[in-house]
C-alpha cells in the first residue's frame, strides 16, 4: 500500500514540476499567470487576461506528460514549453478555446 502511495507522491510531484516550468515561461512572455493546488491535490495554472481566463493542467503517467486545458484541450508534451507558452498566450488573448 505504501508503494502506490509513494508512486502517486512522485507523480504528483512530476506533474508540479511542469507546470512550474510552464509557470516561469509564462512569467517570461509577460502573462498575468498563477499556480495553485486545489484541496483534490491536483495542480492547476490559471493564466489571465482581462476578464478572460484559461486553466492548464499537467495529465500523464508513466513519464509521458503533457500540458491538458479544463475543457479536454490537448496543448502539448512538456518537451514544448515555449510552444504551449506561446499557444496559452494567443489563447488567452484571442479568447479562443
Amino acid at each position: 500500500m505504501s508503494t502506490l502511495s509513494m508512486t502517486m507522491q512522485a507523480e504528483l510531484e512530476q506533474r508540479r514540476v511542469h507546470l512550474l516550468r510552464l509557470h516561469f515561461e509564462l512569467k517570461r512572455l509577460g502573462a498575468a499567470v498563477r499556480v495553485r493546488r486545489p484541496r483534490n491535490g491536483r495542480w492547476r495554472l490559471r493564466i489571465r487576461a482581462g476578464e478572460w481566463s484559461e486553466t492548464v493542467m499537467c495529465a500523464g503517467a508513466e513519464g509521458a506528460y503533457a500540458y491538458v486545458t479544463a475543457h479536454g484541450r490537448l496543448l502539448g508534451p512538456v518537451d514544448d514549453v515555449r510552444y504551449v507558452g506561446r499557444l496559452l498566450v494567443w489563447m488567452t488573448e484571442r479568447r479562443q478555446r
